[in-house]
């Protein structure tokens, strides 16, 4: 019985271990596909991920906000005059938190932030700026199996 027991986990280490294996294997391990230009013999290169997509429901017009944002309206507050805009937006999100931090690096740009500071640990934190304007962009965790909690504060920069 024990000999049993010790060759079906010796067995299953194995089978686990071994890439053609479909159990030691996940989606996001697979190779990157060549694709061949049919007319010329040629290896094309694959389309880029285009990544999250930008929401309509942004708060500000030039805070870009990805599209699968739910806001929490209870730990939100902005504020907005002719002369000045303030936030602090809290939003949950299913993506990921590299998914969430490559959307505002390549989101921020087109509205005219420049990255100055990003720093991963636990989750992310991302500064930018612009003439009189600055956002920092928190992503964190909210758990295994639950979603990211996604914090943007607007401030004037002197």
């Amino acid at each position: 019985m024990l000999r049993a027991t010790l060759l079906a986990v010796l067995l299953g280490t194995a089978l686990t271990a071994c890439q053609t294996s479909p159990w030691g294997r996940t989606s996001g391990d697979a190779p990157p596909v060549e694709l061949l230009d049919d007319d010329k013999g040629v290896v094309a290169e694959p389309l880029p991920d285009p990544g999250l997509p930008l929401s309509a429901e942004q708060r500000f017009k030039d805070v870009p906000l990805p599209q699968d944002a739910h806001e929490d309206l209870e730990r939100t507050y902005v504020y907005e005059s002719g002369t000045l805009q303030i936030g602090r937006m809290v939003y949950t999100s299913k993506a990921s938190i590299n998914e969430l931090a490559q959307f505002y690096i390549r989101e921020c740009p087109a509205a005219e932030w420049k990255l100055e500071r990003a720093l991963q640990a636990g989750g992310a934190e991302l500064l930018f700026r612009k003439p009189g304007k600055r956002l920092d962009v928190e992503i964190r965790s909210q758990g295994v199996g639950r979603s990211q909690l996604l914090v943007l504060n607007l401030t004037p920069d002197p």
